[in-house]
């Protein structure tokens, strides 16, 4: 009986308690009406909680385990650290000042996200945040092949070869120490006929005999007990295609290098040589780009990483969740260009467009809180303008999908170059000149509009994101090996040509 009594008591207790919760908060809403016109119900309507929920990729919710290995076999081809590591102390006199633009031995660094000056409100992500640069995606590629369940040991095994060069480095120099390059040039060009012919011959020297550019005689030593051996069998099965290499800065950068890297007719990569080789860059090269070498996009790293399948989910299930603040928001320096899209964006309410300036000042909330702030003015919008930059495309284009708020973006430019990762671009990237037109777009789209983008980008998400580690989902890495090795196969058995039996994935 006591029991039953003791029930009875918190359960009136409980009742008592709702009801009064429900009456503050509806003293809390009547006291502060809102205006009643087309934004504010549009925002209300969002509101709502009634988005479907089955919104993860095909690939999420038909996950594999992560210790088997569903995508191409990677054989990684190890060169001296002149080559990656090393390559910054050769190109630059004060490391200090390039940190940034410098790939990290360890690729994910979450000592930058300082925790204590996280937000509340973003304390849900913490789990997935990291503060990375965009120009870690070669120690971020590092990391993940090293531990992958699909790197392999042995070349005849291997579907596809990752060639550890770090290209972004070399173009960062023309701006930083431009006479490194090009009065050095008979050892750069060396060097790469190095790379080439250990892609070639599939033998390497002793690393160790390359430890300077000024090591003349060694580089050419090397040089000499390859470039007589013959191709191996690995390289003749479809002259590089197979082989890959990344960059952390965009392809237009390697435009710029003045004929060290992009002209036609230089020694460093000539055509007849590199041709088949794939590119990677965290911006590509237009579709219509003739320029060789050619650059394929892939997504820049953000700050996203989820660690396994379970975190992803987590993660996108916090984004359907939120409540979100503002119509759309701008993000960015008053530069050329940005002028009229800012002033109409600070000339409406927060509510309907939220604008945050982020210079290099030290009162900079980009400067004084980091990325974290970025990402929570990206996770209180429905929507996010990304105005063109230094290139079409800004690293906000990613951030703000990985924070669930659709892009909106001037033109085409700023996804064209990700052909591998973004197709059917208008169906989660709305294209709109200026923030009043893209304003415009949304309240013609309406309540459902919004919500049929929102799903298509959570569907996409795990696409755009790279994982931490091999996870049983599709990520940017998988992404891009998979296409790699799916374009390898038909280059084998011959452009036009069937392939009997092409991997699962393709």
């Amino acid at each position: 009986k006591r029991k039953k009594k003791k029930r009875l008591i918190c359960w009136i207790f409980a009742v008592i308690l709702s009801s009064f919760i429900g009456y503050v908060l509806g003293m809390r809403n009547s006291s502060n009406p809102s205006r009643v016109d087309e934004t504010d119900e549009f925002m209300r309507e969002y509101a709502d909680e009634n988005i479907d929920k089955e919104v993860l990729h095909e690939d999420v919710t038909s996950i594999k385990p992560a210790s088997v290995c569903d995508g191409p076999k990677v054989f990684w081809i190890k060169l001296p650290k002149i080559f990656n590591f090393k390559v910054c102390e050769i190109l630059y006199d004060d490391l200090n000042r390039v940190d940034d633009q410098c790939p990290q031995i360890h690729a994910f660094r979450r000592e930058r996200l300082n925790s204590d000056e996280i937000p509340d409100s973003m304390a849900p992500y913490q789990e997935v945040l990291y503060d990375n640069s965009q120009f870690d995606v070669n120690s971020i590629i590092n990391y993940r092949i090293e531990g992958s369940e699909c790197r392999v040991f042995s070349k005849e095994e291997a579907d596809l070869f990752y060639v550890e060069i770090f290209l972004g480095p070399i173009a960062g120099a023309v701006w930083k120490n431009p006479d490194m390059l090009t009065n050095n040039r008979k050892q750069w060009e060396m060097l790469f006929d190095y790379v080439y012919h250990v892609m070639r011959t599939g033998q390497a020297p002793v690393p160790e005999l390359m430890n300077t550019l000024s090591d003349v005689s060694a580089i050419e030593t090397d040089l000499r007990t390859i470039e007589s051996l013959p191709n191996s069998t690995i390289w003749n099965r479809c002259h590089g295609c197979d082989h890959f290499m990344v960059s952390g800065r965009i392809g237009r950068d390697f435009q710029r290098v003045g004929g060290l890297v992009g002209d036609r007719h230089n020694k460093l990569l000539p055509v007849d040589k590199w041709k088949h080789v794939n590119f990677f860059s965290i911006e590509g090269s237009s579709p219509n780009n003739d320029r060789f070498p050619n650059f394929t996009g892939i997504p820049y790293p953000g700050h996203v990483h989820p660690s396994s399948v379970a975190s992803l989910q987590n993660h996108i299930e916090e984004l359907r969740t939120r409540k979100r603040k503002h119509m759309i928001s701008l993000v960015g320096k008053d530069i050329s260009g940005r002028h009229i899209a800012i002033r109409q964006c600070e000339a409406l309410d927060d509510e309907v467009c939220k604008f945050m300036a982020c210079t290099r000042k030290p009162n900079s909330p980009c400067i004084e809180h980091g990325s974290v702030k970025t990402l929570e003015v990206y996770a209180d919008s429905l929507f996010c303008f990304q105005p063109h930059g230094d290139s079409p495309t800004r690293q906000g284009l990613f951030d703000s999908m990985s924070m669930g708020c659709i892009p909106v973006v001037p033109d085409s430019t700023s996804f064209s170059g990700y052909r591998l990762h973004i197709r059917d671009a208008e169906k989660f990237i709305l294209i709109a000149y200026r923030p009043e037109d893209a304003i415009q777009k949304i309240k013609e789209m309406g309540e459902e509009g919004y919500r049929r983008m929102f799903h298509n980008l959570l569907k996409v998400l795990p696409n755009m994101i790279y994982a931490h580690q091999d996870t049983g989902f599709d990520d940017a890495i998988s992404v891009m090996l998979k296409n790699l090795s799916c374009k390898a196969e038909i280059m084998k058995h011959g452009n036009g040509k069937t392939v009997s039996s092409p991997p699962s994935y393709c």
